[in-house]
């Protein structure tokens, strides 16, 4: 077996856009093995092939994968599987919102399933693939800003796209807790990224978002916010949110209603249960 076959991968979902692209230009100038998991396979392709000719890194891979379906997700991990590699990062980074109320092929709101559902998904079968001292990032733009958690969720009523791209960031943050513990005895680690901005061109509806003087306040320079999102990569911490600044605080520090996060994360697991199966049947 070569020596590019046996190096371990590192995932970025969201590869393409914004401080996902700069994340994986940085990883694959160090001469990480990098699977670019993206919407838009046209896109990742040429990206791919931008970066390889650019970075001189012949490992890098461009994959399918959509947040909106747990198939998808699902099917996604199956092609990791064919792979025969470890895993040793995944980040994730890509984003969702939408200036109306969509559902899922699962049922659910759109926004909340690719923010925070599908993302938790991903990250629970992608555990099992990792090397000892796997990583897995999240990232959690707006974490910030005080949001609540309302008692349907992940159930979406009246919907309002700030509201709930804010919510589903920090369902994403408080399940991150949890997730930080469960996977410390396997010995992956499990941190949060708030950058303290919105990477607005990996989400969609830009012309939406320009309609808001709110947004205006909470972008900043995308090479300040990789520099944090590397800084985690390369933490062994567990169970922290790194902030720009070269700041961490304990992502417990997030908890004000216990009760709101265990049911969070009860019915969490209790909703992706019957797709926690092996990604393989």
């Amino acid at each position: 077996m070569s020596s590019t076959t046996q190096k371990p991968l590192y995932i970025i979902t969201g590869a393409t856009d914004a401080m996902g692209s700069v994340i994986t230009q940085k990883l694959a100038e160090a001469g990480h093995a990098i699977v670019m998991a993206c919407y838009d396979d046209e896109k990742c392709r040429a990206k791919a092939k931008e970066l390889t000719i650019r970075t001189l890194n012949k490992d890098i891979t461009p994959m399918h994968l959509d947040l909106g379906s747990f198939a998808q997700v699902r099917e996604f991990v199956r092609n990791i599987k064919a792979l025969n590699r470890p895993v040793a990062v995944l980040v994730n980074n890509a984003g969702y919102i939408s200036h109306r109320s969509e559902k899922s092929p699962d049922g659910f709101e759109k926004l909340v399933q690719v923010n925070f559902l599908s993302t938790s998904l991903l990250s629970l079968l992608m555990y099992p693939l990792m090397i000892d001292g796997g990583r897995i990032i999240f990232s959690t733009s707006l974490s910030h800003t005080p949001v609540s958690i309302p008692y349907e969720f992940p159930a979406v009523n009246n919907f309002m796209p700030i509201a709930a791209y804010a919510q589903s960031k920090m369902a994403l943050s408080l399940f991150s807790i949890y997730l930080s513990t469960v996977l410390r005895t396997h010995q992956v680690s499990v941190n949060s990224v708030d950058c303290g901005l919105i990477n607005l061109s990996k989400l969609s509806m830009n012309r939406f978002f320009s309609r808001f003087s709110f947004f205006s306040t909470h972008t900043g320079n995308l090479e300040n916010g990789a520099r944090t999102m590397m800084r985690a990569i390369g933490s062994a911490d567990t169970g922290f949110i790194f902030k720009s600044g070269n700041k961490q605080i304990k992502a417990s520090s997030l908890l004000r209603n216990r009760e709101v996060f265990i049911k969070l994360c009860n019915d969490t697991m209790r909703l992706l249960k019957t797709q926690l199966e092996d990604p393989q049947k």
